[in-house]
């Protein structure tokens, strides 16, 4: 039950608080357990109070005290500096819990997708033999257009001292293209294989750890579903 206005006032008038005329006794026909709540802040040493928030503590700190009796410190208006960067620590908040929650998600995901190292190491290994066949074809294609370039530049050497056909520059052109075109995408079939590797190499590292912790305590909650609870957030006024 919420204390009514004449005692929530004595508590206020306890403090050395001077009895703000809004909180003159209920007249004839009032309801004398009404509830009330008083807003107050000290200026100069003396305290202020009113059930609306005074002016005078409208950029200072001040102590809510509710119908249940119950106070609450709330603290003076940020500053813009401060409010720039309570902007920036929220935005970081969410980010580190968007990165959590993805995170969990993926050690879900590598827990339903693998039921052991072995399964890890066995679908690494397929995934490596596909790739390096696709670079062996591609080794063969970049083998294929430095020969096929080497038989027009050496066509070419027949006109050294007299014009070429143009059909003739036009194709060492082409074959020229073709030769950068596969070199690159031997390349690129190149970084795929070592990427195939590093994340094999991070899903069973990470697998390892998630089934240790598992085991270590298997009456607790799976690691990818434990996240550390933010810090409250200090009320500020509005």
């Amino acid at each position: 039950m919420g204390y009514p206005a004449s005692k929530l006032l004595s508590l206020v008038l306890a403090g050395g608080v001077a009895l703000p005329a809004w909180a003159a006794p209920p007249r004839s026909g009032e309801d004398p357990n009404r509830l009330v709540k008083l807003y107050c802040c000290e200026v100069d040493g003396q305290k202020t109070c009113g059930d609306t928030l005074p002016p005078q503590c409208q950029k200072r700190a001040y102590k809510e005290l509710n119908s249940l009796g119950v106070a609450r410190e709330v603290g003076p208006p940020l500053t813009p500096e401060q409010q720039a960067q309570k902007v920036r620590d929220e935005q970081r908040r969410k980010e580190e819990e968007a990165a959590q929650k993805e995170q969990a998600r993926k050690d879900t995901a590598l827990l339903n997708t693998y039921s052991s190292e072995k399964d890890i190491d066995l679908i690494r290994s397929r995934n490596e033999q596909e790739m390096q066949g696709q670079i062996k074809q591609s080794e063969n294609k970049v083998a294929d257009a430095q020969k096929h370039l080497k038989r027009l530049q050496d066509e070419m050497e027949f006109y050294k001292h007299r014009p070429a056909p143009s059909e003739l520059g036009k194709n060492i052109r082409d074959a020229e293209y073709d030769l950068r075109l596969q070199k690159e995408l031997l390349e690129r079939k190149n970084q795929e294989l070592q990427q195939i590797r590093s994340k094999y190499d991070q899903d069973k590292r990470r697998y390892i750890e998630l089934t240790r912790a598992r085991a270590a305590n298997p009456a607790g909650l799976h690691p990818a579903l434990v996240h550390p609870a933010p810090p409250p957030a200090v009320e500020r006024p509005r």
